[in-house]
């Protein structure tokens, strides 16, 4: 007969009393989460494409939840300050913040700091989809396609202002890895979002801009810019009469900006799930599924491992390009 002291018996419990006490505890707040509104952080500024695509999103998300997604814009480093603060919130599920291409590709390459650690501080929760960025110029210029372009640079060394939306951006590299690809010195004028170069690009402030389809179409179809070239494996369904870059002899040119969201580490799994499936479920509504197609969203969903498989290949992918070109942000 084997026999326990209260010591032993205690130490022997008590792990399992603590288990069960933990997942007694996630199945408590699976059950009652979200018991009040979720807040998604856009790490830019309204207006762009990132904030276009967050809030028809965050639409279908608030039916599925049965409690709101509100939206809010914390910009500036080119989305590191919105990010690095959702990274330090409180892991409940209350709290989410975009994934874009900027933020969780391309930025850990160009920045020396950031102010988060993407393996560490978040855990991946929905990968929404990709566009395409489009190369537009105002209309007033003469400049009606990628050679011209060239040609209009190249005779004016350094004084074709080009926005850049965002430092880190895919609005940003796009255009650099172009100007170094075509050996091109551009004007660079940045701005803390895409919102603020669409308008200064309509407003001639400056002559080109390289922009997300879904913030850029509007104006494209509106005649406020003229597009040259898009950058997505194949044509546009809206703008069919645009040629990409590889169409126009730039081979291996295609850059597809998309947007996940995420949570901070620590977030309950069972949290995660309910929000996953309440943006899967956004997509496939009919109603939010048109505007999205309609901006130019290639949509994907899936499980949360799926944006993060996404941030790993990109990761690596944008590393290449930003130490090909020695870019780093200023």
């Amino acid at each position: 007969m084997i026999e326990f002291s209260a010591g032993s018996l205690t130490r022997l419990l008590l792990p399992r009393a603590l288990a069960a006490g933990l997942a007694l505890a996630g199945a408590v707040h699976a059950q009652t989460f979200p018991g009040k509104p979720v807040k998604l952080v856009v790490p830019f500024g309204p207006g762009g494409s990132s904030d276009v695509v967050a809030r028809i999103v965050a639409d279908g998300a608030g039916e599925a939840l049965g409690q709101p997604v509100l939206i809010e814009n914390v910009p500036g480093a080119g989305g590191n300050i919105g990010t690095a603060r959702t990274a330090k919130a409180a892991p409940d599920g209350y709290t989410l913040v975009e994934c874009t291409i900027g933020t969780c590709a391309i930025n850990p390459s160009i920045y020396a700091q950031t102010g988060y650690d993407l393996q560490k501080d978040f855990v991946p929760v929905f990968l929404v989809g990709g566009v395409m960025n489009i190369f537009t110029v105002h209309p007033s210029t003469s400049i009606k396609s990628i050679a011209d372009l060239v040609a209009y640079a190249k005779a004016n060394p350094g004084k074709l202002p080009a926005a850049i939306g965002a430092v880190g951006s895919s609005n940003h590299l796009t255009p650099v890895w172009f100007a170094s690809i075509a050996g091109l010195d551009m004007l660079w004028v940045p701005f803390k979002g895409a919102g603020d170069a669409i308008t200064a690009l309509l407003g001639g402030q400056v002559l080109m801009f390289v922009d997300n389809e879904p913030s850029i179409l509007p104006q494209i179809k509106a005649g406020k810019a003229r597009p040259l070239a898009v950058t997505g494996p194949r044509r546009s369904t809206y703008l069919p009469e645009v040629p990409t870059m590889e169409e126009l002899g730039y081979k291996g040119f295609v850059v597809e900006p998309w947007y996940g969201f995420m949570a901070p580490a620590g977030t309950p799994r069972a949290a995660v799930e309910k929000l996953n499936g309440a943006f899967n479920a956004a997509i496939r509504n009919p109603r939010i599924a048109k505007r999205l197609e309609e901006t130019g969203l290639r949509l994907i969903g899936g499980a949360p491992e799926r944006l993060g498989e996404q941030i790993k290949s990109e990761s690596e992918r944008w590393a290449k390009v930003v130490k090909a070109n020695n870019i780093k942000a200023e």
